[in-house]
C-alpha cells in the first residue's frame, strides 16, 4: 500500500457494547446456539454485575530464546500463549436472581463450579443474541466467592477465582 496521510481508524467503545454471559452447558463452542444454550433457562447475562476492573480476561505470549553459532545477535521463537483471569472476577453483592452473585454461587458442598463464560463484542448491549454474532467462549470452572475489600466509596463485591479448563474459542452465534 501507498504511504498516506495519518487517518485514526474508527472504534467501537466497550461500555455499552460488551455482553457477557454464564452458560453452564455448551456443545460445540466455536457455535454456541443462541436459542437453547445462550437462551436457556439456566444461562444469565452478568455483564453488570461487573465492576470495570472486574473481567480481567488477558493474554501473553513467551518466546524462546534461539542462540546460534556464529550470531551476535540471538533470535527468537513464539512460545506458549497464555490466557489467564489473573486474580479473578469482581462483580457486586446482589440478591437479583441473575446477578453474578447469585449465578455463581456454589451449592453446598461443593467447592467449585464448572461451565462457560461467552464474552460477545462490538455488539449493542441492547442486541439479543442471533445467529452469526461473534462470541469467545470459555470453558471455566469457579471457585468459592470471596468478599470484596470495603473502600467506604463503592459499592460491596465478591471476588472470584477462575480457572480455565479448556481452549478458548473464537466463533460465532449458531441459530
Amino acid at each position: 500500500m501507498a504511504d498516506s496521510a495519518d487517518q485514526v481508524p474508527p472504534a467501537i467503545d466497550q461500555k455499552g457494547n460488551t455482553v457477557i454471559w454464564w452458560v453452564p452447558a455448551i456443545s460445540d463452542l466455536s457455535a454456541p446456539k443462541a436459542a437453547t444454550e445462550i437462551g436457556a433457562a439456566t444461562a444469565f447475562r452478568i455483564t453488570h454485575s461487573l465492576t470495570t476492573d472486574g473481567w480481567p480476561l488477558t493474554g501473553s505470549q513467551a518466546t524462546k530464546l534461539d542462540e546460534r553459532l556464529g550470531l551476535l545477535t540471538p533470535l527468537e521463537s513464539l512460545d506458549t500463549l497464555t490466557q489467564t483471569f489473573g486474580s479473578g472476577i469482581k462483580y457486586v453483592d446482589s440478591a437479583g436472581a441473575s446477578s453474578a452473585a447469585v449465578v455463581l454461587k456454589l451449592t453446598a458442598p461443593a467447592t467449585s463450579k464448572s461451565g462457560f463464560f461467552v464474552e460477545r463484542r462490538n455488539v449493542s448491549n441492547g442486541v439479543l443474541a442471533t445467529a452469526a454474532q461473534p462470541v469467545r467462549s470459555i470453558p471455566a470452572t469457579v471457585g468459592p466467592q470471596i468478599r470484596g475489600p470495603l473502600d467506604g466509596n463503592g459499592k460491596f463485591t465478591y471476588l472470584q477465582q477462575v480457572a480455565i479448563t479448556g481452549p478458548i474459542v473464537e466463533g460465532i452465534l449458531a441459530v
